[in-house]
């Protein structure tokens, strides 16, 4: 079953399910009520801290079960290097200080062209050997250095997810803190920890879904971005052939999504000074996306998409979720895909997007 089709029964039984009285009664996002608002948008940001921890406590374990691996790998390549170390030495010796040359003698003293024949098959086989000896060493050697350059960022990395995992618990507890401190302040706590019971639940069987094909359908259209603005006669030249500009307005980006996906009829994104804002609507949900598109070198020239704030039903989601879409769905652009450019400069205001490029020699 798509994760559309999911949702989409999901939200039908949510919408549809038989709700207690009081349940019907529940304030719309519109209508909450500051200490609402507040516990609601903490109760969201507990789930998704939560949820980020499981997933950085995941990344221990498989980077946990990496470096044993890799701490066994090693000690098999130490091993074998030292076993064959010796071997390796005697056969360095050998060539550079020339013990090979009673052999090459007896090449020359063969008595027939049969018997030079042989010798020599044998002293190609004896090189053979040893050649194969050395770059089997040499292999082993170079394999060791790989392995402990990967162990080294492995620990590298393990050491920052664990730190990671310790400031999750500390605003994991901070969090939970306020959400107690807020429910034996209000005048009603049992309807306003309903209220978080349902929000929650939309959330983590609708919401995140949907939050998640938004941006795996961004990404899929991106894609084709390049080829739509070349094929538009978007890419102006100037310059002497050496400069290029693209000049997209919002309007035209809208239409260009839609062109590509029926979803995005609900869906509109709009240029600002410096800020790029999206926002949609489906059924229950509000999606709001501010981000913006910067110029980064490394590790390629190019135009990436980040996300500074993401609002669901009017609250904001974590850093941490902000960061796993932007890191799972790229929604950046590459010049490389339309000419052989590079980008100079990215500015957004009064509606359109302005990418100025330079030939690259």
């Amino acid at each position: 079953m798509s994760k559309r089709l999911y949702a989409g029964l999901l939200a039908t039984v949510l919408l549809c399910a038989p709700l207690a009285d009081s349940a019907l009664a529940e304030p719309l996002p519109g209508e909450w009520t500051p200490e609402q608002r507040k516990l609601l948008q903490d109760t969201l940001s507990l789930n998704e801290l939560q949820r980020d921890t499981e997933r950085i406590s995941e990344e221990q374990d498989e980077l946990s079960e990496q470096r044993e691996q890799l701490n066994q790998e090693v000690r098999q390549l130490e091993t074998r290097i030292s076993e064959n170390r010796e071997r390796a030495g005697t056969i360095v010796r050998t060539q550079y200080m020339q013990q090979q040359r009673p052999f090459l003698l007896s090449l020359l003293n063969a008595r027939s062209f049969g018997e030079l024949n042989r010798l020599y098959t044998y002293y190609r086989l004896a090189l053979r050997h040893d050649e194969n000896i050395l770059l089997g060493f040499r292999e082993d050697t170079d394999a060791l250095q790989k392995r402990r350059d990967q162990l080294a960022a492995n620990s590298a990395r393990l050491e920052e997810v664990k730190r990671g995992i310790e400031e999750q618990r500390s605003r994991l507890l901070a969090l939970q803190q306020d959400i107690d401190a807020g429910l034996l302040t209000s005048d009603d706590p049992e309807s306003l920890n309903r209220l978080a019971e349902e929000l929650n639940t939309y959330w983590n069987n609708v919401g995140l879904y949907e939050v998640d094909e938004y941006f795996s359908e961004l990404a899929a259209a991106s894609n084709n971005l390049p080829d739509y603005l070349q094929d538009s006669g978007k890419l102006k030249v100037s310059g002497l052939g050496t400069r290029y500009t693209i000049e997209l307005t919002d309007q035209e980006l809208n239409d260009f999504l839609r062109s590509q996906n029926s979803d995005f009829e609900n869906f509109a994104f709009s240029f600002e000074d410096g800020l790029v804002v999206a926002e949609g609507r489906r059924d229950r949900l509000t999606l709001r996306i501010e981000g913006r598109y910067t110029l980064e070198t490394e590790p390629q020239n190019a135009v990436l998409f980040h996300v500074d704030r993401l609002v669901f039903n009017g609250l904001e989601l974590p850093a941490s979720t902000r960061t796993e879409l932007e890191q799972k769905y790229d929604l950046g652009f590459y010049p490389q895909q339309v000419a052989p450019v590079e980008v100079s400069e990215v500015k957004m205001e009064n509606g359109q997007l302005k990418i100025s490029l330079r030939l690259v020699l």
